[in-house]
């Protein structure tokens, strides 16, 4: 059974538009039906793309949050040196 557009890019985590360019660039191949959906072969799809775990989505979970936390101490460290750099201008 072939995937539609919307299966195959959760099948791999992705977006549509991202299977959509990469059957236009001939990446994955795929046929279009006679209501012009597009359809997948899940063996073409996963030749390129790997199917979604719930390993890989936490794992991406994970690396989100721990940039999140990095920007927002680079934030705080940035907000303190202003609040420093203000000070110093005020002080003269």
């Amino acid at each position: 059974m072939s995937y539609r557009l919307s299966e195959a890019a959760a099948a791999c985590s992705l977006t549509k538009s991202t299977v959509r360019r990469a059957i236009k660039t001939g990446k994955v191949s795929a046929t279009k039906d006679a209501h012009g959906q597009w359809h997948i072969e899940p063996a073409e799809l996963h030749r390129v793309y790997p199917p979604r775990t719930e390993t890989s989505t936490d794992e991406r979970i994970r690396a989100y949050l721990a940039a999140r936390k990095d920007q927002a101490a680079r934030d705080a460290l940035f907000d303190e040196f202003l609040r420093w750099q203000v000070h110093q201008v005020l002080s003269e």
